[in-house]
Order: C-alpha cells, then sequence, then structure tokens
C-alpha cells in the first residue's frame, strides 16, 4: 500500500534528524580535542583513539540494531538508540581520565549504531526504488549538517563557556530528539519473512551476493577517508597557524559543501541516466585529487574555496553507495543487509583516526595524513572496477 507523500517526507525529516545528531555526538570531540589533549595530557594517537572509541561501539551494534529494525520496526530501536547516545555524550563532560573518555566514548556509539538500519527500513519502505537515491542524498546530509553544528556550537562552547558544556548541549539536543522520534515516528510495515531474519542472515546475504560484498569493501576504504579527514583537518588547521574558531570556519565551508554534494548527487545520476558504478569511480578518482589539493594549502583564501569543493566532493558517493543495499538486498532484510554493510563500513572509522594519527606521530609532519588518505581512495577504486552492473535495474 503506498504511504501519503506527506507522510513519507515527514518520515524522511524524523531519520534525518535523528542521523544528523548523532553525528554531532561523535565529532563535537573534533574542536575541542586540543583542549582535552592537553588537560589530560593525550599523544595525537590517543587523542585519535577517543574517536575510534565511538567506532568501537557503533559498529557493536549494527547487526543487531538492524535485525531489531526489521523484526520489531523502528519506533523503540530508533528511540532508544539516539537516547544512549544523547546520555552517554552527557556523561563525557564528567571524565577525568582517558580510560572513563574510552568507556564513554563506547557507550556514545553504541548508541548511535543502529540508527543507520533503521533510517534505511523507512526508505525502503516508503519510498521507490527510482527515488531511494534522491532519498538517501537527503539522508546522508546528515554527516555534513551534523559535523557542521558541532563544529561551530562546540567552538562557541569551547570558547565561551568550556569543553564539557560542548559534550552536554549536544547530549541535551540528542535526548529532545530521542523524545520526538518516540512520539511521532510510526513503525515501518514488516515484511512477512520479517519473524525469520536472525543475526547471521544479514552476513551471509552480504557475503553470497557480489555487488554488495565489493560495495562493502570500496566503502571501506571510502569511509577511511571521511573519518580521517574529519578527524584531523581542524588539528592539521591549528598545526599550520590558524585558531579554533578559524579551523573551525573552514571545516564549516567543507561541510557546506558536502551537504550540497549529498543533496544533488541522487538528481545527477537519474537526471543524466549515468551509470552508478562508473559515476563512482569518476567521484573516487576526484577525492585523490581534491584530497591532495586541501592537504597542501596554507592560505586561508585558497583554503576556504578549496574547502568547499573538497567537502561537495567528498560526499557525493554516500547516497549511492548506500542506495545499493535496498537494490539487491533480499525481500524484507534490508534493515540487516545494511547493519552488515554499515558494520563492514565504519570497520575503518574505528582505524582511520588512531592510524592517521600515528602516520602524524611517526613522522612529525601532518602532510603525510593527507598521502595515506589518497592510498586508501586509489585501493577503494579497485573495488568498484569489480560491481556487475544489470541492465534495467
Amino acid at each position: 500500500m503506498q504511504k501519503r507523500t506527506s507522510a513519507k517526507w515527514l518520515m524522511l525529516l524524523l531519520m534525518l534528524a535523528a542521523f544528523s545528531v548523532t553525528f554531532m555526538t561523535r565529532f563535537v570531540w573534533s574542536p575541542v580535542s586540543g583542549t582535552v589533549q592537553e588537560l589530560l595530557g593525550l599523544s595525537n594517537t590517543a587523542a585519535g583513539a577517543f574517536m575510534s572509541a565511538f567506532f568501537i561501539g557503533y559498529v557493536i551494534t549494527q547487526i543487531p540494531g538492524g535485525v531489531l529494525a526489521d523484526r520489531l520496526g523502528v519506533k523503540f530501536v530508533l528511540s532508544a538508540g539516539v537516547l544512549v547516545t544523547g546520555l552517554a555524550s552527557v556523561g563525557m563532560s564528567f571524565i577525568t581520565t582517558y580510560t572513563q573518555g574510552f568507556v564513554v566514548r563506547i557507550i556514545t556509539g553504541l548508541g548511535a549504531g543502529v540508527v543507520m538500519a533503521c533510517c534505511t527500513k523507512v526508505i525502503s519502505e516508503y519510498f521507490e526504488q527510482k527515488d531511494r537515491g534522491i532519498a538517501f542524498g537527503i539522508l546522508l546530509v546528515g554527516p555534513t549538517l551534523g559535523l557542521t553544528i558541532a563544529n561551530k556550537l562546540g567552538a562557541y562552547l569551547l570558547t565561551s563557556y568550556n569543553w564539557q558544556t560542548a559534550f552536554r548541549i549536544t547530549g541535551y539536543i540528542a535526548i529532545a530528539i530521542a523524545v520526538l522520534i518516540f512520539v511521532a515516528v510510526r513503525n515501518a510495515r514488516k515484511a512477512g519473512s520479517a519473524e525469520k531474519v536472525t543475526l547471521l542472515s544479514g552476513i551471509k546475504a552480504v557475503f553470497t551476493t557480489r555487488n554488495l560484498l565489493v560495495i562493502c569493501l570500496a566503502g571501506f576504504f571510502y569511509m577511511f577517508l571521511n573519518l580521517g579527514v574529519s578527524t584531523w583537518a581542524n588539528s592539521y588547521l591549528a598545526n599550520i597557524g590558524f585558531d579554533t574558531v578559524t579551523a573551525a570556519s573552514v571545516m564549516s565551508i567543507y561541510s557546506i559543501g558536502g551537504i550540497i554534494g549529498s543533496l544533488l548527487t541522487g538528481f545527477i545520476v537519474k537526471k543524466f541516466n549515468l551509470s552508478t558504478k562508473f559515476y563512482l569511480i569518476g567521484v573516487y578518482i576526484a577525492l585523490i585529487i581534491t584530497t591532495l589539493l586541501f592537504g597542501f594549502q596554507t592560505n586561508l583564501t585558497v583554503l576556504n574555496i578549496v574547502g568547499f569543493i573538497y567537502g561537495f566532493v567528498t560526499y557525493l558517493p554516500n547516497a549511492h553507495l548506500n542506495a545499493q543495499i535496498t537494490k539487491y538486498a533480499p525481500e524484507g532484510m534490508s534493515a540487516s543487509v545494511m547493519g552488515v554493510q554499515n558494520c563492514i563500513f565504519q570497520l575503518a572509522s574505528i582505524i582511520s583516526p588512531a592510524l592517521v594519527g600515528w602516520t602524524v606521530d611517526a613522522t612529525g609532519a601532518f602532510q603525510t595524513c593527507w598521502f595515506t588518505l589518497a592510498i586508501v581512495v586509489a585501493v577503494g577504486i579497485l573495488f568498484l572496477f569489480m560491481i556487475k552492473e544489470e541492465r534495467g535495474k
């Protein structure tokens, strides 16, 4: 049964709010990291590990969250997840040691880990396949929107109050959205086979479906880049002499470019009837070029211009990588398969921040991180070439 147009767009807006706030809770660390590093005596590797800790929790709940969304629906799973990540963000403001922070960041990730699968479930139920690329493009404004708010709000609260306030306000916003979701979201219709979905169902589907598997691997290297930039760009800008507010402003421009790219990418492919495979390959090549361009600029004006272009290009692939899930996933298993795919994607998020931080510590030069990120994108291109496109789909 078709859903009314107004209902599907309302549901998408609520999913966007949930997705955005989880990115706020994860990336509010970036503008405050330098201050916390100094106060707690953390190395660059340890500071990167705080971001990695979030993604440890985030990965753990990907598959269970997808199964629960397929079996129980979105309402309770999503509201509970956003509530946990909000409470944990508030808890982060009370830490006094590295170990405490690492544990709390894991808990923050545990709550956020169910969100993508729930959002995928809603899109698969409320949108036709031909419109899902556009729907995912809108949903995936969430990362850039959350990053923009986290940078702006985090930097403001840090300079006007303290780093603890930045975590508390972010947590309060997440708690409020969790309540809104609980009140307003309606469960998506369950497929008849949903009761049979288990923790292994999505894993089996991914590892026995060629396209799903290679898309997961290509996405792994894309996410490596994405999280490397989001975690370390602010520190790079500080390293070359810009203050916290200026660095946050540059990354906000990067994020604005990303929002525009995410909104347009679905329309671009649909309007010009492009091959998704070769579109993604072209975008990955552009990512390599723009990564190196951004990483070797020191002039503020040039950084703002290149940063906008870099953000635009960086967020072109995401909608199409994720939309393929509903194209190739078995009936009634979109959330479970998305849980597995996102789990693989986010393994890169665990590895990237700490590994990139290690390259900086090992070489003493921030330029090393940009070469590292460019190389991993090149590896991702190899897996994109392995996608087998089917005519008429």
